[in-house]
């Protein structure tokens, strides 16, 4: 159903959770998802009744799972085509008025958008144990897309099969590369927990140590210098990488790279401004 600009019966202050709107007087669900030709977001209109409108407004929690389940049939639709109305029908009734566990059979048999959901304050292990409507006890309207970003990063590290301790944790945030390993690192203490703060400052010192008096040259002739450059960066980051993991040989791979990179860029910005 394609459906009109509509009267708006329901919304949340987050405009991107889908908006009940009466059109010639039918109650349609308003979603935008997915993206056009020209990557703009389309809109999609699925019919409900006035008993689903009860539930929606009352319950955020199984407004944010009927989104949920339908945002793959969106992706599905693709550019042009069609959303499968029938299937997203379909849905409305098991979501808004299932039993708990009706509800979490039904999302072990279908495909449904996790980040969503913790963007909007789900617990992710509640999540993963399919605990559907638990995992939603805490959810917010508003969305905070870095507890998503921060599910991919671990989820990432997951994959690879590395598993951080507090101490891994505390230092790729100190060094600002916790949810983006590609970005060059930074000092931010504020965004380690001051418990653990001392233990990442003893590490960085440990590391300013290990390459005390090394640097970088500056490239001012370019390709002229350059595997020289290369060559003093692989000292310095080998002679901080060898004194850090003496020192904390429990650390894994990530929370050592990070730092000896964060010796290594500050040498070579030094060099660059000199």
């Amino acid at each position: 159903m394609t459906g009109g600009a509509g009267e708006v019966l329901f919304a949340r202050e987050n405009g991107w959770i889908p908006q009940v709107i009466r059109v010639d007087g039918e109650l349609e669900l308003r979603l935008g998802a997915g993206a056009d030709a020209n990557h703009d977001p389309r809109t999609f209109h699925v019919p409900l009744s006035e008993a689903h409108l009860d539930v929606i407004r009352g319950d955020l929690t199984r407004h944010l799972l009927l989104w949920s389940a339908i945002l793959p049939l969106c992706t599905a639709a693709g550019t042009r085509g069609p959303l499968d109305e029938r299937a997203a029908v379909a849905l409305l009734d098991p979501v808004l008025f299932g039993t708990p566990d009706d509800v979490e059979s039904l999302f072990r048999d279908i495909p449904w958008d996790k980040r969503q959901l913790i963007a909007h304050g789900a617990d992710v292990g509640m999540l993963d144990r399919g605990q559907v409507l638990a995992a939603l006890r805490s959810a917010t309207e508003q969305s905070d897309w870095r507890r998503v970003h921060t599910y991919d990063a671990d989820r990432d590290r997951a994959r690879r099969g590395v598993r951080l301790t507090p101490l891994d944790a505390a230092l790729l945030k100190y060094t600002g590369r916790y949810l983006h390993g590609g970005r060059i690192p930074t000092r931010e203490p504020d965004a380690v927990d001051p418990d653990l703060l001392p233990e990442v400052m003893r590490v960085i010192a440990t590391a300013e140590q290990a390459c005390a008096g090394m640097g970088i040259s500056p490239d001012r002739r370019a390709g002229r210098n350059h595997s020289n450059k290369d060559s003093e960066w692989t000292r310095m980051e080998r002679a901080v990488d060898h004194a850090v993991r003496r020192a904390y040989p429990d650390l894994v791979d990530d929370a050592v790279r990070t730092v000896s990179f964060l010796m290594c860029s500050e040498a070579a910005a030094r060099a660059r401004r000199s």
